[in-house]
């Protein structure tokens, strides 16, 4: 049964109301911004905006300048003093900055692997246009931290000063640095603080040896990815105690590997199977992400924004999404339907108040296919092909959407592509308009009707 928590019951409400929502219950899917004429830039729905800011070892000798700098536009809530292990520096540069997780970073390299300095602080008078990030892509960007960031970078040199360009960063690197729990206190203090006492803290990312439990993992999750978890999460607890996989789709494969701090299994780069570990064992998150041909990829864009949450903690499809790409993964990628899935379906089919006879045979070829095709053709999905190959793929079935586009063959999509190049070029033209090749074309397909046997 799925329970939403109040927090997001209340940011629902101020949302429909046009309110500021409380940051309280931020998560990534939910980010949106809206332009403000009055700035001439843009604000998010937040009620507040924390930014973060990391003098990497090397900067160290210009903290108090750097603290300057910060302060100008920001009010300073939390200093952590953070020391990392030598022999996890390069996991944790990787995770922390959403690289693959292989031990080659050298990023320790360039900022220093010793004790460096966090800062959180608040931006009283937030305000986001488009910058440049520091891979030359262009995003929404808070601009007081953009502006900071770079006088600091003067100052001390290099890269060796990070910082968020935005809440959704902030967020998702704050919880990895100190955690959950710690970063709410510091956000939300039972008790006004006088003034900011500087914390040492002498540990690695969070979940670095693993996770303590999976509410530790849906806790940072909440705040740092997008993501779903697509099935079988009714009892996750007793599921992945038989069977230790978790079928989820991310925005990004890769930052929700390094989040949740998985290596691909057994060396597959090319798969979707990353390992970590929780409570002492190992689990398997099966990781979709958006454009990977699992799905549509407006259809799986469309999941993570209308996506629900299960007793406040685990990201979960809307009841709608849950059962049709259920019905799509036990008809479409598996060569017969599991026998587990044929109640589940029946049950989210009367839900959805569905016409009797579809739920009596929902698993059946011929309601299964009028039940895709008019849900995949009236939302303008398509089926496209997985790149993971290992995923299985009933054509016999998806030849019967008739409705729905289906995405063609390599070899079929470049024939038609040759055959376009040859048709609109200069020789395709000249043909195309030749008196004896269109009349012998017509020549031999009267001969062809002459010679095709008459029907009785």
């Amino acid at each position: 049964m799925t329970a939403v928590d109040a927090d997001t019951a209340r940011a629902s409400l101020a949302a429909a109301q046009g309110g500021a929502v409380p940051v309280r219950a931020f998560t990534p899917s939910d980010l949106r911004f809206t332009f403000d004429e009055t700035v001439e830039g843009f604000r998010h729905q937040y009620d507040r905006d924390f930014q973060l800011f990391v003098v990497w070892h090397k900067a160290r000798p210009h903290d108090d300048a750097i603290l300057d700098i910060v302060r100008e536009d920001f009010d300073v809530l939390g200093e952590f003093e953070i020391t990392w292990s030598d022999e996890r520096a390069i996991r944790n540069f990787e995770r922390l900055y959403g690289d693959p997780l292989w031990g080659v970073s050298t990023k320790h390299e360039d900022v220093g692997t010793g004790s460096f300095l966090f800062v959180i602080a608040e931006d009283p008078e937030p305000v986001y246009r488009y910058r440049r990030n520091v891979s030359g892509f262009v995003e929404l960007t808070n601009v007081h931290a953009a502006s900071a960031k770079k006088a600091a970078r003067a100052l001390a040199g290099g890269y060796t000063v990070h910082s968020s360009n935005n809440i959704r960063e902030f967020f998702r690197d704050a919880a990895l640095l100190i955690g959950t729990e710690r970063l709410q206190e510091v956000l939300h203090p039972a008790s006004p603080r006088d003034e900011v006492v500087r914390e040492e803290i002498r540990a690695d990312l969070v979940g670095d040896t693993g996770w303590a439990s999976l509410d530790e993992l849906w806790a940072v999750l909440r705040l740092a990815c997008e993501y779903v978890v697509l099935r079988n999460f009714e009892d996750i607890p007793g599921i992945i105690a038989s069977d230790p996989e978790i079928d989820v789709l991310a925005r990004e494969q890769r930052d929700f590997a390094a989040v949740v701090n998985a290596t691909p299994r057994h060396g597959e780069v090319a798969g979707a199977a990353f390992a970590t570990t929780v409570d002492g064992g190992e689990v398997i998150f099966d990781i979709r992400w958006v454009g990977d041909g699992y799905m549509d990829a407006l259809w799986q864009n469309d999941v993570l924004k209308r996506r629900a949450w299960l007793d406040g903690k685990v990201a979960i499809p809307r009841i709608d999404d849950h059962f049709f790409s259920l019905l799509y993964h036990a008809k479409l990628q598996k060569a017969a339907v599991k026998p587990a899935y044929v109640p589940r379906l029946q049950g989210l089919a009367r839900q959805l108040d569905l016409p009797d006879d579809l739920v009596a045979h929902v698993t059946d070829d011929d309601a299964a296919v009028r039940l895709l095709d008019g849900f995949l053709s009236g939302h303008g999905y398509s089926v496209p092909r997985a790149i993971d190959r290992a995923v299985h793929r009933n054509d016999a079935l998806i030849d019967q959407l008739g409705r729905t586009t289906i995405q063609p063959t390599a070899y079929a999509a470049a024939k038609r592509e040759l055959y376009v190049s040859a048709r609109f070029s200069r020789r395709g033209e000249r043909a195309a308009n030749s008196r004896i090749l269109r009349g012998g074309f017509h020549l031999l397909r009267r001969i062809r009707n002459l010679l095709r046997p008459k029907r009785s």
